[in-house]
């Protein structure tokens, strides 16, 4: 018997950072000020249009921001009665995420990957906030996909390349050829949910299926010969399971 289901995936919200763009050769140098209310009620926006839709389980797929703004994060969530599944990206640490979210299905002390099921698939989370992917980390990931069911794998960062500027100059996963190769050696059924690259994209790699979604803080346009973002819309991924198939929608919004 198959069963419908829909969680949102919300990435990259980077609160309290204020981005700052340097074009010095060409290729743009990002980096963040300090701005405490920085993109604090875009996550408020997403998270009432999530209540709406009625949305019970949301996946966090990393970068909450300023190591400050963590608490804040946590605080705003508990308001919502929405399961959350932590993700961790490069601008998280597991011993600050640590002090708010706790999860029993984590596998390690210091990782924050872990793995679970429902009837029809297997999901399962890295974490890639050092950008790689630990040798520990993939050994046990050789072990998760060693399952009859259909894969739905969280990371951060994209394991497929995607042709953009940024995968070009320092954003890409360290040592993701070799992440890529479990998950094609197993020959299951894969797809892959990630963000950090601020924008939109699906690509196919034999057994993979890879899904990158936009950022609920700014994006960052994909066809550009320079580090190009637009700042004035932001939005979030819904994901709808219905039997074998896996659809998802961009919810996106403008600034006010």
């Amino acid at each position: 018997m198959t069963s419908t289901k829909t969680i949102a995936y919300v990435t990259d919200i980077h609160l309290g950072q204020q981005l700052q763009i340097e074009d010095g050769i060409g290729n743009g140098k990002m980096g963040y000020l300090s701005n405490p209310d920085e993109h604090k009620e875009n996550f408020i926006v997403i998270l009432n249009d999530m209540q709406k839709r009625g949305v019970q389980e949301f996946v966090f797929g990393g970068d909450i921001g300023a190591k400050d703004a963590n608490w804040w994060f946590f605080d705003a969530i508990k308001k919502y009665q929405l399961k959350l599944l932590m993700v961790l990206g490069n601008h998280d640490t597991f011993a600050e995420v640590g002090k708010h979210y706790n999860n029993s299905l984590i596998d390690g002390k210091d990782e924050m990957n872990y793995s679970y099921e429902d009837n029809q698939r297997k999901y399962i989370i890295l974490d890639s906030s050092s950008n790689s992917v630990s040798n520990g980390q993939l050994d046990w990931l050789g072990r998760q996909v060693n399952t009859s069911k259909k894969i739905l794998l969280f990371i951060h960062h994209p394991v497929l390349k995607i042709n953009t500027l940024i995968d070009e100059i320092g954003a890409a996963l360290n040592g993701r050829e070799e992440l890529k190769k479990i998950l094609i050696d197993s020959a299951k059924d894969i797809t892959i949910i990630c963000g950090h690259y601020h924008m939109t994209d699906e690509a196919i790699e034999k057994n993979i299926r890879q899904i990158s979604t936009v950022a609920g803080s700014y994006q960052i346009l994909k066809e550009s010969s320079k580090v190009t973002t637009d700042q004035n819309s932001f939005g979030y991924l819904l994901i709808q399971m219905d039997g074998d198939s896996i659809k998802p929608e961009t919810v996106l919004f403008k600034q006010a």
